[in-house]
């Protein structure tokens, strides 16, 4: 029983830190992408982000000390790694909870800074530089732009050479921009509950094996 305990509870850290360095792909990836629209919307979503890299980092070194308990069986280290799980699971619960919830306001807020800054003239090259990042064109495509410039950006099509005119523009800002954000927050969430599912197993498995480490030099004693 404390074999299937204890390589249980090894298997189980080896996917935490795999979910871990998941999180820091996915939290670094969508930074470097969203780093060209920082000016367009508010620091705080800046913010999100980096927090979730060091959630990411955090995830990864505990369950690095959590092998390293679980192979050497120190009561100290299983003890210590089994509270910090079950509250490193209750804050993810909160936060994955908080995280579908806000699904429906996401798209909803990404339209509304977008919109803003289209319509701010000195906000309209950190505008281009969104464009060019995700590929889109204005606000809900080629038309945002009828009235406003008289022509169209080169941000708004592939630069292959050839004018940019309406044939050959990307689609809206709002609709690729929120997608991509959609989707973004449900696969952050989607990790969060399986590190909480693996954060609670692992738990259970840290203090039953804690437990079977002091029987068992109880025993000897």
């Amino acid at each position: 029983m404390c074999f299937i305990v204890k390589y249980g509870l090894f298997v189980a850290n080896v996917i935490f830190a795999l979910a871990g360095l998941t999180l820091i792909g996915v939290g670094s990836a969508v930074l470097a992408m969203w780093s060209a629209a920082l000016e367009v919307t508010p620091a705080g979503v800046n913010a999100i982000l980096i927090s979730v890299i060091v959630l990411g980092v955090v995830v990864f070194v505990v369950s690095f000390f959590g092998c390293c308990g679980a192979i050497r069986e120190n009561r100290c280290f299983l003890s210590t790694y089994s509270v910090i799980m079950l509250i490193l699971a209750a804050g993810k619960m909160y936060l994955a909870v908080v995280i579908f919830m806000a699904m429906d306001d996401i798209y909803k807020n990404v339209v509304e800074w977008l919109n803003k800054a289209f319509l701010n003239e000195d906000m309209r090259e950190p505008f281009h530089a969104v464009e060019i990042a995700f590929q889109c064109c204005g606000t809900t495509g080629w038309q945002s732009y009828a009235g406003i410039l008289p022509a169209l950006p080169a941000s708004c099509c592939n630069p292959d050479g050839e004018v940019c005119v309406p044939d050959n523009a990307f689609g809206g800002c709002n609709d690729i921009v929120g997608d991509f954000f959609a989707t973004y927050g449900v696969a952050t969430a989607s990790i969060l509950v399986v590190i909480i599912a693996v954060e609670l197993i692992a738990s259970i498995f840290g203090f039953a094996l804690c437990n079977n480490v002091t029987n068992r030099r109880g025993a000897t004693v």
